[in-house]
């Protein structure tokens, strides 16, 4: 049998009238304003830590650097305690936000069974402390009694739970079918390997984006090594480069705790112009803060949507 040729057809456009046209224009208009905007701030930045400090002060620098210059990084990063506090902040980086996630899924997968016995009452106290929380002085009262001073532990210990997302994990768990569980309990699997095997797999998404969350709150976090921790050896890198900015806005840019004898005559051949100045070493740190975020995200990102959105709203 010959197969009859079908005629090419041609798709009828939507005629788009004068209004619906301008109207998407101006949407168009909008949002590369407001992208501008919201992209502009890290360009300066960016664009101010390159230039030398003499003439950043000389007037505004708007889209590139008028005197490029790579001091400034050199003056951040000859700072000898900042590749231990790099050591320190990548360590809790990696040990807080795993022990956070874990601890969290594990209750919320207990929480998740309705005849668990004293279910509300444990909810009811995880809870308090959302509406009470303690002062510093309690706190840190707390951290004694515990022995965190001077302390690694005291990065991860007392974020290690997190009440609001242990309810959005427990409400995604109980939005999985709960046949799956029953199959492989009828099968033998006790709960450890029903947690291990269906309902770590399954809450993939909702556990990538809070251990991102937690990736970035230690990894920006300097107030508990401000408070808890006086040994310098423990010294994570946010709180290093918040010395730096104090001790440049202080104007002591050269008498630096322990800083090597070649450090201070490098420094001091510098010329006048290229000195670094308090308002570039404060663009410098910013970008050295964000830049390593910025490579950790892409690896969260397709789960990152789908992890907020899933367990956000019981069905």
């Amino acid at each position: 049998m010959k197969a009859v040729p079908v005629p090419f057809l041609r798709k009828n456009k939507i005629k788009r009238t004068t209004s619906e046209r301008v109207f998407d224009a101006f949407n168009v208009f909008i949002m590369i304003v407001w992208s501008l905007s919201a992209i502009y701030p890290f360009w300066y930045i960016l664009i101010m830590s390159f230039n030398t400090g003499a003439d950043a002060a000389a007037g505004p620098i708007w889209f590139f650097p008028r005197m490029f210059t790579l001091e400034n990084y050199a003056f951040v990063f000859q700072y000898d305690r900042l590749q231990t506090a790099f050591v320190v902040t990548t360590l809790r980086c990696i040990v807080g936000p795993i022990l956070s996630v874990f601890v969290t899924v594990l209750a919320a997968f207990a929480l998740s069974k309705r005849f668990l016995p004293g279910r509300k009452t444990l909810l009811f106290f995880f809870m308090m402390p959302m509406f009470i929380g303690g002062t510093i002085i309690s706190n840190y009262v707390v951290m004694v009694k515990l022995g965190l001073l001077n302390n690694f532990l005291v990065y991860v210990l007392p974020a290690a739970f997190g009440f609001f997302s242990m309810i959005i994990m427990r409400t995604h768990i109980e939005e999985l079918p709960i046949e799956l569980q029953e199959s492989a309990t009828i099968d033998g699997a006790g709960y450890p390997r029903i947690f291990a095997q269906i309902i770590l797999p399954l809450c993939k998404p909702i556990l990538a984006a809070f251990l991102f969350f937690s990736v970035v709150g230690n990894w920006l976090d300097y107030y508990t090594n401000l408070i808890y921790v006086t040994d310098r050896s423990l010294s994570t890198l946010q709180f290093v480069l918040y010395e730096i900015i104090n001790r440049a806005e202080a104007s002591t840019l050269i008498d630096f705790t322990k800083t090597s004898s070649a450090s201070q005559r490098r420094i001091m051949s510098m010329a006048n112009n290229t000195v670094p100045t308090p308002e570039v070493i404060k663009m410098t740190v910013m970008v050295v803060v964000t830049f390593p975020i910025l490579f950790v995200y892409p690896f969260f990102q397709k789960y990152f949507v789908k992890g907020m959105l899933t367990g956000a709203v019981k069905a």
